[in-house]
């Protein structure tokens, strides 16, 4: 997947969640002309047959197929990566929100990895050539039509196998990949920017006009949030440098980071619970100040300290203790 967008990007130099959410109804929609620009261009040079929808400053695209998105391919056993540390931690569950107190609420649960799982099956999950090749289309249509527009802050991409029901989802705000074309952010970085999610459900089976969908306008604060989660797990799960100590701390890092990648500043803290040891602990945006690698440089050398709220749950009642 990541050499199709790469590709794109390339290509691309060398040519120098808010509002409450609606089903499709695609009769009482007039489209507008980026929409009708977008639609033709993809009929006319792909043979596609997408269909999108304009909602506040989101433009979403639906690719409906018959044909399979996914299959199984072999790889080969890589030899141990003697630079990339083994993981001491595992993540079983993160998840996020952003409360009407303009606030990050987050909770998660992680234990000590007792042992690694070194053992490769060598099969892997990997894209049919015709969903590569529609992928690569649709991206190269978004950069031909969409780059120059002002209107448009999120583009939600939807590709769908309407046969088996099974649907891949990517979201990205459009400056991200402005940026990335002109080699404004590292490749790597717009990859964790962008949100990618698949799933499966009947609903999706025969519907070419992209029905089950629930169309709305993105928020900053929504996709910040689920970008922090996304990264969290990367951090667990794939990264060659996951966390070796204080793992809250890392946690820290990335939501105090990401908002700043935005500029984001219309929220007033963090909240973390840790399911696990019911320890909670709340940051105000002064606090967050203190981590990440791109913290501010007035607190670079300052020890980074937060509100340690330890919630205990006994007989029926509820014990707060502040640390």
């Amino acid at each position: 997947m990541s050499l199709l967008l790469r590709s794109i990007l390339i290509v691309f130099i060398g040519m120098n969640l808010s509002c409450a959410p609606k089903k499709a109804d695609r009769s009482v929609q007039t489209l507008t002309d980026l929409q009708q620009k977008f639609e033709t261009k993809c009929r006319k040079d792909y043979k596609l047959n997408v269909i999108t929808r304009m909602v506040g400053k989101t433009f979403w695209i639906y690719a409906p197929t018959d044909k399979p998105l996914f299959d199984f391919g072999s790889e080969s056993g890589a030899p141990p990566d003697p630079l990339k540390k083994p993981a001491k931690y595992a993540l079983l569950f993160m998840n996020g929100s952003f409360s009407q107190d303009k606030t990050f609420d987050f909770e998660y649960d992680i234990v000590p990895k007792i042992k690694a799982d070194l053992a490769n099956n060598g099969i892997t999950e990997v894209g049919t050539d015709y969903f590569n090749k529609l992928y690569n289309n649709l991206f190269t249509v978004v950069t031909e039509t969409l780059l120059d527009p002002n209107s448009i802050s999120f583009v939600v991409m939807a590709i769908t196998d309407i046969k088996k029901g099974i649907e891949t989802r990517y979201t990205f705000y459009l400056e991200d990949y402005r940026m990335a074309s002109v080699e404004g952010i590292p490749y790597d970085e717009f990859e964790k920017r962008v949100l990618q999610e698949s799933k499966g459900s009947k609903d999706f089976i025969g519907d070419d006009i992209g029905q089950h969908l629930e169309y709305n306008d993105i928020a900053m604060s929504d996709f910040l949030t689920k970008q922090i989660v996304q990264r969290v797990r990367f951090k667990f799960t794939q990264s060659d440098f996951p966390p070796q100590k204080k793992y809250e701390e890392a946690i820290l890092d990335i939501i105090a980071d990401t908002p700043r990648y935005y500029h984001f500043k219309d929220f007033t803290g963090a909240r973390l619970s840790d399911i696990r040891s019911k320890k909670k602990m709340v940051f105000t945006p002064k606090q967050l100040d203190l981590f990440g690698a791109d913290k501010p440089k007035d607190n670079a050398d300052q020890e980074p300290k937060g509100k340690l709220i330890h919630i205990i749950f006994e007989d029926g009642k509820t014990t707060f203790k502040d640390q």
